[in-house]
């Protein structure tokens, strides 16, 4: 997949877009809540003297402040105005344990202030870092001086926030992404997907969320507003509720979410304002969606995403239409945003022919600064890449995909989610995709190897929702065998009527191995 560039190598930072909507459309609602509504000009305004109050405690270019509370339309504030300070902000979830949150913070040297609320405050008792209430410092900011654009201490290869992706020694890790990859992913949805004043969105994701980051100031970015739920808990109803009464129009979100806000907001007719859904962070069951979306959602677009946190959360994209052919042979990477390139590589750093499998790995300017603190993985994941003669900085991702006949690009998932059975090498994700195809009253499948002896032959079992009873063994296996060797067919199915979430809305993968 060859780098493209339809944007040029100067996007407006986030901070710098929002200025010039207050300019532009002063009183257009910029954000808004149950309880609180900003326009541009205000939440310009306060967040210009929320730096103000950052620059007199000594926070600036170099420093980290985070974002610990509910989100709310302060949660805005914070943001734009650590950015204008020339800090990089970090969003904490409330949902994280006290342990968790101990974790991260731990590892962030240059943390100099946490922002938080009255309801979480205690949750800090201990942190080793200075603790403000936003509501208390955004009142004492209405009489500090307002800095200028001008004087907007930013750089675009500066930092611009840090999130926390897992890790696979269950420590998460801190990954720093630059204001000139962020404003160049924002900048590209923008302009390629013609988004504009109308295109309001949702947060429905957790705040510590990469994916809530881009959720969060792509309407900001193009003038439109960004609505907010007031439930700590995800309820699929008052979203599809604050859809239709604030004519959400673009969200983005993990298949996992998207599936419960179908289910709640069809019945009522709810989703009709949406015309962009940008769907990534797990694998899409087309199944799931292809009757909403070839129907009643025929005039939203559906847009699968794959990328990964280290490289600013999106490095490709597919407008999806061919639901048929996506049901069999699962859904294209797609191409790359706008100034980034994807390649895929063998274990010689050599592109993959057709029908091979290799790593996905990405280059250009989404990828991160890398690890805070990490400097084993950094030199392991970020390193150089020689492809054509021409040697770039990039990041390896640890996924992997498959080339097809048409020169597209099947993701097939993570070398972790492959094993041996019977001493052949099996992708679980094959497994699945022939277990939704096979049982038609099946919605999705996770396979899982439930085998909890070490040494011992792998147990795969199917976990399924379904509203239905599950056919005997036997049916199902006879069903299987038209798309799946025998030795690839799961011994055990358990039926869900729908797949337990982590706190970021992805499937809980070790809960269900925890049922099975």
């Amino acid at each position: 997949m060859a780098a493209i560039d339809k944007q040029g190598l100067r996007s407006p930072m986030i901070h710098e877009k929002v200025a010039h909507w207050a300019t532009l459309t002063p009183n257009a609602v910029a954000v808004r809540s149950a309880s609180e509504t900003l326009t541009y000009t205000e939440l310009d305004r306060q967040s210009s003297a929320l730096a103000g109050y950052l620059h007199e405690q000594g926070i600036g270019t170099g420093s980290l402040v985070g974002v610990y509370f509910q989100p709310s339309p302060a949660t805005l504030v914070c943001m734009l105005g650590i950015l204008k300070s020339g800090a990089a902000y970090v969003p904490l979830d409330v949902a994280n344990p006290s342990a968790r949150l101990a974790q991260m913070v731990g590892q962030l040297a240059d943390l100099k202030l946490i922002f938080t609320s009255a309801p979480f405050m205690a949750n800090l008792d201990g942190q080793a870092v200075s603790v403000a209430d936003i509501e208390q410092v955004r009142a004492l900011s209405e009489g500090l001086p307002v800095a200028r654009p001008s004087h907007w201490p930013v750089q675009e290869n500066t930092l611009c926030y840090t999130v926390f992706t897992s890790g696979t020694t269950g420590v998460p890790k801190a990954v720093a992404i630059t204001h000139r990859s962020w404003a160049n992913l924002i900048d590209w949805h923008v302009r390629e997907y013609g988004l504009g004043q109308d295109s309001n969105g949702i947060l429905v994701s957790a705040y510590g969320f990469d994916i809530s980051q881009r959720s969060l100031v792509t309407p900001l970015y193009s003038g439109a507003a960004i609505s907010l739920t007031s439930s700590r808990m995800f309820d699929g109803y008052e979203i599809a509720g604050l859809i239709e009464q604030h004519r959400v129009a673009s969200i983005h979100l993990a298949p996992s979410l998207l599936y419960l806000i179908l289910q709640a907001g069809q019945a009522r007719e709810q989703l009709a304002s949406l015309r962009h859904l940008f769907i990534g962070g797990e694998a899409l069951s087309t199944a799931r969606v292809v009757e909403w979306a070839k129907g009643k959602g025929a005039a939203c677009n559906l847009i699968h995403q794959y990328g990964v946190a280290e490289c600013t959360d999106v490095a490709t994209c597919h407008r999806m239409v061919d639901y048929a052919t996506y049901l069999t042979d699962g859904i294209p990477m797609g191409e790359p945003v706008g100034n980034c390139r994807v390649d895929v590589l063998d274990e010689h750093d050599c592109p993959v022919t057709v029908g091979e499998t290799g790593q996905i790995v990405i280059s250009g300017m989404g990828v991160g600064q890398g690890y805070l603190n990490n400097p084993t993985l950094q030199a392991e994941r970020f390193r150089p890449m020689t492809v054509d003669g021409v040697t770039r900085a990039a990041y390896f991702t640890g996924d992997y995909a498959r080339r097809k006949a048409d020169g597209s690009f099947i993701c097939v998932g993570r070398r972790d989610n492959q094993i041996k059975i019977r001493g052949m090498l099996v992708n679980l994700s094959e497994i699945e995709n022939g277990v939704r195809n096979a049982l038609v009253t099946v919605e999705d499948a996770i396979v899982l190897n439930t085998q909890a002896q070490p040494g011992q032959e792998a147990e795969l079992t199917a976990f399924v929702t379904t509203t239905d009873e599950l056919p005997t063994l036997r049916d199902i296996s006879r069903q299987l065998s038209a798309l799946l060797p025998n030795h690839m067919h799961p011994r055990r199915y358990v039926a869900c009527k729908q797949f337990p979430l982590t706190q970021n809305g992805k499937i809980d993968r070790q809960a269900l191995l925890d049922m099975g």
